[in-house]
């Protein structure tokens, strides 16, 4: 796709989403959505480069389960 692609994609999303959150003062909504975008086109990128990159479930999964273990350990022991 490359990276004019991602751009227009990506400002696609950014023009369909973040008129609203300005208009009715969402400004901690539109952190994490400008947030959350600039990872995405950031691993796109990446990917597009054709360099290793790892997938969110890779990332997620054992930090998950350890705040889980932890979670379950707490309610264990009462």
């Amino acid at each position: 796709m490359g990276l004019l692609g991602l751009l227009v994609v990506f400002g696609g999303i950014v023009l369909y989403e973040m008129p609203r959150l300005v208009r009715e003062k969402l400004w901690r909504e539109l952190a994490v959505f400008l947030g959350i975008v600039s990872i995405g086109f950031g691993l796109s990128w990446l990917q597009t480069m054709g360099l290793p990159t790892k997938s969110w479930a890779e990332i997620a999964g054992p930090m998950g389960e350890s705040i889980w273990n932890g979670v379950a350990n707490l309610f264990s022991s009462h």
